[in-house]
């Protein structure tokens, strides 16, 4: 007769082979989703990828968007997990925190164009499919959180204007990176000068946020 231990491991075995199976499937997905664009995949192709039967997929995902949904979620989770600390952001912000929002739009844009990314994709959607901008603005709200965060260790470090309020200022910022996103790289604008439009953004966000040196 088999022990309660014997019996657990052989429970879990096929629940860990099934989890692994879902991660390999969603790995497989945001791969093909930001190389080859949402609507040129399929299916097939994710399976494909995956090196699992089409029926395998089907039974863990219902539908492509199914994909794109738990990928959006996932990567909510991820960065929900990634808390920030005071030495975090004194080490972002250094001894000049114009030069800091400077190399952290140039270095984001950059990485961006250079390789393509789920959020990418997820912007381009988020127009489109209701329920991905809903789940999307789970993502923006962590992002906003931390950006509050970050503003109020500046306002106490006399650093960022004291009549700012910190979520509302976030918010804004937020929202004007995601805009400059889509139009300079999901629309491929040419003019103005992207290099151009990330120094008047710099300096937009710098003029808000940032105390005026006496």
């Amino acid at each position: 007769m088999e022990s309660s231990s014997e019996l657990g491991v052989r429970r879990r075995g096929p629940q860990a082979r099934g989890r692994a199976t879902r991660a390999k499937l969603l790995e497989a997905a945001e791969e093909l989703f930001t190389r080859l664009g949402y609507d040129g995949t399929s299916m097939g192709d994710v399976a494909r990828r995956a090196g699992a039967s089409v029926g395998t997929l089907y039974h863990h995902f219902a539908d492509k968007r199914a994909l794109l949904l738990e990928l959006i979620d996932c990567f909510g989770d991820r960065l929900a997990a990634q808390r920030r600390t005071d030495l975090d952001f004194a080490a972002f912000l250094g001894e000049d925190p114009r030069a800091a929002f400077s190399t952290w739009l140039r270095k984001a844009h950059a990485r961006l164009r250079a390789r393509p990314s789920l959020y990418l994709v997820v912007l381009g959607m988020a127009g489109r499919d209701d329920e991905v901008r809903r789940r999307y603005q789970r993502v923006e709200e962590v992002a906003v959180e931390r950006l509050t965060a970050l503003i109020e260790f500046g306002q106490r470090h006399g650093l960022m204007r004291a009549g700012l309020d910190p979520q509302a200022a976030a918010f804004l910022i937020h929202h004007s990176l995601d805009m400059a996103v889509v139009q300079l790289l999901l629309r491929q604008h040419s003019a103005p000068d992207p290099e151009r439009v990330l120094t008047e953004l710099t300096d937009l966000i710098c003029r808000y946020v940032l105390e005026e040196k006496r």
